[in-house]
């Protein structure tokens, strides 16, 4: 405590100062362009909209509602909350959500964003002054604001969850520092356990840093002795951090060994779109290309750390092998971003989802720690090397501006990274020289770096809001008051789903705390959201998605969809009736989550390619009827607005010139008491100006995206038989093309007959914590088939002893059943949990046990070398009369020094 209050008094001005500067730089940069506290714009773009405002909302209700948080039934009609935790909420900032609600949880968002930067820059000011403690203050200040508004994070910022990695990254490095310099491992294997606990993704990534950093830095000592204890103390608290995390990894690896996506196979040898001069051209000043496929590793951390970083590799006292084993490592890191088997190493194995090259930040890492390193050693760089390592940057400047090949280099961003350069070259040059007093230097140094890397955050963060578009407060609240009152009507113990026919996001469930089968997550039952799909539910691909809007009435009925969302420009549902709330309906044929089977459920097989073909046998074969539901009919006549281009499977529709639209036009006759589809699959539209399709049927039109929908587009309900005339028409786009169409009639008396069947036994389904309770009175034994996705978390019990859940239809759970009044208790809890605990637990104890071993044998060494130094050879203390003046010289010359 001592030390930290002597730390404190020390750096007064420049601590408080270190969380304020990329505080305060972020407030402008973010007003600049709309978006403050209460503004007009939020912060939300991008993923932050779609992904991140929706699990911080969840976090907060699960804190609010008592749920647990363990499992949660608002997003893909079940998630395992403890998996979706290590990816979306691991966060120190997520507990402060409970002061907030969904409708202000924007401005918690921009909050926490700005607290982040904050505690970046001031993590990076306490860790680097104390790995670095003969460095002026200010000049650490510097480098810990160019640290925390370093490309990277200020370009990825929308991605909020992120960014509490990089407050750990120096504080971890720091402990690394510590075990490697004093023998001290707790602040290492804190903060280290922290960062896999909050995010084992960026965990792996820094891991592999690290131990090549370990080996890198190993080198600056000669004591072998050292050099063991070191490597023994670094493998071993190491690994017992990766111990203590097991409490977030192992249930995070065995949900992603079932419903991950698979490894990326190595097809080529170098990346996409890689070429020689891509690090300088992310070294310019306000150089942003995108976030999106094709981009360029982010790395720049400012050109002052690059000219220090540069200059590493020319100071006289670091020896040859140190300066080998840094430079491997750069040159490892570099080889990385054009080698696709090394890029996809740090990642897992796994290309990311846009948002490439994800490690490149430990190369901004290792340029702040050469530029560190370099500091220290300042008073060794000779003047031509500072010259040398100038032209080194500037040739590099101008080899990308003569490839022609990075259109994102801008001329603005050209002659301010010139700018700066030179700036650079000539503050170091006055130092080396000494032609200015330090203390001027170090004030022009400094606003210059904080000048300079606040302009490169201006330009990433517009970068950021040209490409994704920060979200304006309007449509947000306007979702809000739209949807809220919605969600607190319908919100109850009782387990029936709602869904909305034009969403917000895919997580709205998940934002408005209300049951749902739609979802956009990385974290996912990809076993269900595959068998959704097959029944006409939009989850292709990778299962990243799961979409509710166009589908059938039998989805709607077999998965307890009992209220739609709509603003009533959609064609009638039947079935649905008005409630007392505008844009709320009502389903009236509907199941509950839980279906009894006579005789038991067994599996059907699923044509790919014939989803309602799936929808017939899965509703006969929950039900035991043996009944047709769909119906083809056939247009009467048709008109298109386009050229056309077929073959047997697919149409192209191109827009003729002159023409204002891109459309086709359908008459047809719908028979009577059928709801009517036109089945459009596939559908794809070139282009970036708008993927969206409207249907217009007689008096009714809506407008959906055709990437976020299926493919049975609703016409209405007609009870008598009727000619309907309806056209499909692509919005401000040139070209659409789609599988051949299909027209179909839903026979609803048929429907609602094998929905009646069901409900002959019927259940009721109520959510508890971490698990729901089903009860029912059934006149048959046979199976209660659950609708909720099946994961080997979950375990139940009838009538209070444990019964086994059997996976069913690939997607789903089945659980025998006894005839009469009988009551299932069901409860999940993630695969791995106790044993994470135990790990978590281990971890801890083992590293006290190892940490107090370790510092016993220190002191005994200590003690003995002491003990055993003769009395003539021990150090005396010779008092020394000291001048006071000169006393107070030396205290003036230490505080005004730049480097030192």
């Amino acid at each position: 405590m001592k030390k930290v209050k002597e730390f404190i008094r020390e750096n007064k001005y420049s601590l408080p100062a270190s969380f304020f500067i990329p505080a305060i730089i972020m407030i402008i940069i973010y007003a600049t362009f709309g978006v403050s506290w209460k503004g007009e714009k939020t912060v939300l773009a991008s993923d932050a909209y779609h992904q991140y405002v929706n699990a911080h909302v969840l976090y907060r209700n699960l804190m609010h509602n008592g749920k647990g948080f363990l499992y949660t039934f608002t997003s893909g009609l079940g998630l395992n909350i403890k998996a979706f935790a290590s990816y979306y909420m691991g966060s120190f900032f997520m507990p402060l959500t409970y002061f907030f609600s969904v409708k202000n949880m924007p401005d918690a968002m921009y909050l926490f964003t700005i607290l982040k930067f904050g505690c970046m820059g001031l993590a990076g000011f306490v860790s680097f002054k104390n790995m670095y403690k003969s460095l002026s203050q200010w000049l650490i200040l510097a480098m810990s604001i160019s640290y925390a508004l370093m490309s990277f994070p200020t370009a990825q910022s929308e991605l909020i969850t992120w960014l509490d990695a990089f407050i750990l990254f120096p504080l971890i490095l720091w402990g690394l520092h510590s075990l490697m310099d004093n023998g001290k491992k707790t602040l290492y294997f804190v903060t280290l356990s922290i960062l896999f606990i909050q995010n084992y993704y960026f965990g792996y990534m820094l891991a592999i840093f690290l131990l090549l950093y370990f080996i890198a830095r190993t080198t600056f000592d000669t004591d072998k002795n050292k050099i063991l204890r070191n490597t023994r103390d670094f493998i071993v608290t190491s690994a017992l951090a990766g111990l203590t995390s097991m409490f977030t990894i192992i249930p995070a690896y065995l949900d992603l060994k079932t419903n991950g996506e698979e490894l990326t196979k190595v097809s080529k040898l170098f990346t996409e779109k890689s070429w020689f001069f891509d690090l300088f051209s992310k070294n310019f000043v306000g150089s942003f290309d995108t976030t999106k496929y094709g981009s360029v590793p982010i790395i720049y951390v400012g050109i002052f750390p690059l000219i220090l970083a540069i200059l590493f590799f020319f100071t006289k006292s670091v020896g040859l092998w140190t300066k080998i084993s840094y430079g491997a490592v750069a040159v490892f890191i570099i080889a990385s971003f054009y080698f696709q088997k090394l890029d996809l190493f740090w990642q897992g194995m796994h290309a990311p989802n846009m948002f490439l090259h994800r490690y490149s930040f430990v190369f901004s890492l290792l340029i702040i720690i050469l530029a560190l390193e370099t500091l220290k050693r300042i008073k060794e760089i000779d003047t031509r090397w500072i010259i040398d390592s100038g032209i080194i940057v500037f040739l590099g400047y101008m080899f990308v501006i003569s490839s022609g090949r990075y259109p994102y280099v801008k001329t603005i961003n050209v002659l301010l990274s010139i700018f700066f350069l030179l700036a650079y070259i000539i503050f170091l040059l006055a130092r080396k020289k000494k032609l200015v007093p330090n203390s001027y230097l170090l004030l022009i140094a400094s606003l210059f770096v904080v000048a300079e890397i606040g302009i490169n955050a201006y330009y990433q963060i517009n970068g950021l809001k040209n490409e994704w578009v920060y979200a304006s407060r309007e449509n947000y609240d306007n979702a809000t008051k739209k949807l809220l009152p919605i969600a607190d009507k319908v919100r109850s113990d009782e387990f029936y789903r709602m869904d909305n026919l034009e969403p917000d996001t895919a997580n709205d469930g998940m934002k408005f705390d209300y049951n749902a089968l739609a979802q956009f997550s990385s974290v996912r039952n990809r076993k269900s959201s595959s068998t959704l799909s097959k029944l006409g539910f939009r989850s292709d691909g990778t299962n990243l998605n799961l979409r509710y809007p166009n589908n059938t009435l039998i989805g709607d009925g077999l998965f307890a969809i009992k209220y739609n969302i709509t603003n009533n420009a959609q064609p009638a549902k039947f079935g649905f009736n008005n409630t007392d709330l505008e844009n709320l309906k009502e389903n009236t044929i509907v199941t509950s989550p839980a279906i009894i089977v006579k005789e038991g459920y067994n599996d059907i097989t699923f044509d790919d390619n014939n989803l309602t073909e799936n929808q017939t046998n899965f509703l006969n074969k929950l039900s035991g009827e043996k009944l047709e539901y769909f119906t083809q009919i056939y247009k009467n006549n048709e008109t298109i607005s386009g050229n056309v281009s077929s073959d047997d499977k697919r149409v192209t529709l191109r827009k003729q010139e002159g023409k204002e639209e891109l459309s086709f036009t359908y008459g047809i006759t719908a028979p009577a008491k059928s709801q009517l589809y036109i089945r459009v699959p596939n559908i794809s539209i070139d282009g970036d100006v708008s993927k969206d399709v409207t249907i217009s049927c007689n008096d009714k039109s809506y407008t959906f995206n055709a990437n976020d929908t299926g493919s049975y587009f609703n016409l209405g309900y007609y009870e008598t038989p009727t000619d309907v005339e309806f056209k499909l028409k692509a919005v401000n786009n040139d070209n659409i093309s789609f599988d051949k169409t299909q027209l179909l009639a839903l026979n609803v008396e048929n429907y609602k007959k094998a929905i009646d069947k069901i409900n002959e036994n019927p259940t009721q389904v109520k959510t508890e914590k971490n698990g729901a309770k089903i009860t029912y009175d059934s006149k048959v034994a046979g199976d209660v088939f659950v609708t909720v996705p099946y994961d080997k978390g979950w375990s139940a019990k009838l009538d209070g002893k444990k019964v086994d859940i059997k996976q069913a239809q690939t997607g789903f759970m089945k659980i025998k059943t006894e005839a009469g009044k009988h009551t299932i208790t069901m409860k999940f809890a993630p695969r791995g949990y106790k044993l994470g605990w135990l790990c978590l637990i281990s971890g801890i104890a083992l590293f006290i046990v190892y940490n107090g071993r370790s510092f016993l044998v220190k002191k005994d060494g200590e003690n003995s070398q002491k003990n055993s130094t003769p009395v003539s050879k021990r150090k005396v203390p010779i008092k020394k009369e000291t001048d006071s003046k000169s006393i107070t010289k030396e205290k003036d010359n230490k505080k005004g020094s730049w480097f030192i």
